[in-house]
């Protein structure tokens, strides 16, 4: 409490520091004690000012659900954040039954949270993750795990996710599936696009980012390329799928009766697969390691070979943690560069400008890799203002577990539970002016508007400890991926098309099929891919 800091709501500014309070030569200020004795007083004063929870405005629980089922906002509740940002400021709560969330839409008030959330957070969006994971008894990854068995955990994976250079030995691995998806487009355009028409891109998308992803961490390849999937990948996918779309709506209800729910055994059902999927995949990987080391041969591999000769987790560990892996970095990636390639055919000069970008660093058919990805800032840009209008994660939770905590001039007990409103504030006009168009130079150095973002203003990964493992795996995939398709193809908007939405399930997803044209390039008389 001593280093609590009070916003004032109008002027956004902290309180003087006690120090300054007293005349730079007075006894007080060469007194340790009086100094700390006035610090004190000075927080006493301070906290006797703050607001309560209970002083906090926002909807009851009959008015949000009349947002929600009757106005028509269940399925877009990131759209839900804004309109109650309007009419409740940028704090406020939300009751659902005995469960109060502490809103929160204002990138200094986000900030406030996650700077005294403590050494370990803890986050409860997904309980309902949990409660499948006790039932079938298996163990938790980086997403549903808490405290110091997580932290334990992340050390153990982020290593091979997080540092450079391991994420750069992936580089040849993700070109591979890249090539395979290049010669996909080029199937799917003549079998049922006309010669041009990509039908339902994002679930091509999602394809590729599931090879992509098990490319890396299960060292194997799935068939997602192929012309026929194989119907295991198939069900995979669809129980993914699946599984996000019923995560929404079981939350809804008390724990207690989710065994009762008619779609509950439907959730199950759907865990039960992936886990399965998963676990054979561990044993095919367990089985060749052993062959090879009775063969006496050196046995190398990347992410899951490390993981299963490094004996720091138990079998069942690994399993836990690479399913959780494998979700979280497929719906990044393919939502995401969904969402990028059709703001790139609305905007035909952005797109020519990021194909001059790929082409003077990587001419010909020369490949880009890591090193060259580095020099793109341009192709950067454009992901950061995709993940800016169109956040994987709309928001987030967060609970202060050690300590009570203000947050502007509310002071919240401990164990309260905050949604971070992160696409309420992507598109904030004081931090992103003209926030609801597509800008990608507004993240270049040197932008003029540059200096007025907030740090916290747009978060797609997250912050701090608990920040997205799969963050540069994920943004190594999008990077490779555009900046090879910019270079075979001119992307552009489906003429008989209209405008597609974001919707909310569990992730930000399209609301419809997006449909994108893609036309070869008149240069492009390269053969290799």
């Amino acid at each position: 409490l001593l280093q609590c800091r009070v916003y004032d709501s109008a002027a956004n500014q902290s309180p003087p520091c006690p120090r300054d309070c007293i005349h730079k030569g007075s006894a007080a200020s060469q007194s340790p004690f009086l100094l700390l004795s006035f610090r004190l007083r000075q927080t006493r004063t301070v906290l006797s000012k703050l607001k309560t929870m209970d002083q906090l405005g926002g909807p009851s629980l009959l008015t949000t659900l009349n947002w929600l089922f009757v106005k028509g906002y269940f399925k877009t509740t990131q759209q839900l954040q804004i309109e109650h940002s309007r009419i409740y400021g940028p704090l406020w709560k939300s009751k659902y039954g005995p469960l109060v969330v502490v809103n929160v839409a204002s990138a200094e008030f986000i900030e406030q949270v996650l700077r005294q959330e403590g050494r370990l957070p803890v986050r409860t969006d997904m309980p309902h993750w949990r409660s499948y994971r006790e039932l079938r008894n298996q163990a938790h990854g980086p997403l549903t795990e808490m405290g110091v068995n997580w932290q334990r955990i992340r050390s153990i994976l982020n290593p091979r996710m997080l540092k450079p250079k391991h994420v750069s030995s992936y580089t040849n691995t993700i070109n591979d599936v890249v090539s395979d998806f290049i010669h996909r487009v080029s199937l799917l355009r003549e079998t049922n696009g006309g010669g041009v028409m990509v039908h339902d891109l994002t679930a091509e998308l999602y394809k590729f980012a599931f090879e992509g992803i098990c490319s890396v961490l299960f060292e194997t390849r799935m068939g997602c390329m192929n012309q026929v999937v194989p119907e295991e990948t198939q069900k995979f996918i669809f129980s993914v799928g699946e599984m996000f779309q019923l995560s929404p709506i079981i939350v809804l209800f008390p724990k207690s009766v989710w065994p009762y729910l008619p779609f509950w055994k439907q959730f199950v059902a759907a865990w039960d697969h992936l886990f399965k999927v998963a676990e054979g995949l561990i044993q095919q990987k367990m089985e060749s390691i052993q062959q090879k080391v009775h063969l006496d041969q050196s046995v190398e591999g990347a992410y899951l070979t490390h993981l299963l000769l490094s004996d720091q987790m138990t079998v069942t560990e690994i399993l836990g943690s690479i399913t959780e892996l494998l979700l979280a970095g497929v719906d990044t990636t393919s939502n995401t560069v969904s969402w990028c390639l059709y703001e790139l055919a609305k905007q035909p000069e952005v797109q020519e400008q990021l194909y001059q970008e790929v082409m003077s660093v990587c001419p010909g058919d020369e490949l880009p890799n890591s090193e060259d990805i580095a020099r793109m800032p341009y192709l950067k840009a454009i992901v950061r203002e995709t993940l800016r209008l169109y956040p994987v994660v709309p928001g987030n939770a967060r609970v202060s577990v050690d300590n009570e905590i203000v947050v502007g001039d509310h002071l919240f007990p401990k164990d309260t539970l905050f949604h971070l409103c992160h696409y309420a504030v992507s598109y904030d006009e004081h931090i992103y002016p003209d926030a609801h168009s597509f800008l990608p130079q507004r993240w270049l150095r040197g932008a003029p508007e540059k200096s007025r973002q907030h740090p916290f203003g747009s978060l797609p990964f997250g912050f701090g400890i608990r920040a997205c493992l799969g963050r540069r795996v994920a943004e190594l995939e999008m990077y490779l991926l555009l900046s090879r398709l910019m270079k075979h193809y001119e992307v552009r908007p489906d003429p008989a098309g209209t405008a597609v939405k974001p919707i909310t399930r569990t992730l930000l997803c399209p609301a419809k099929p997006i449909d994108l044209q893609f036309v070869d390039r008149p240069a492009k008389q390269r053969r290799a891919v």
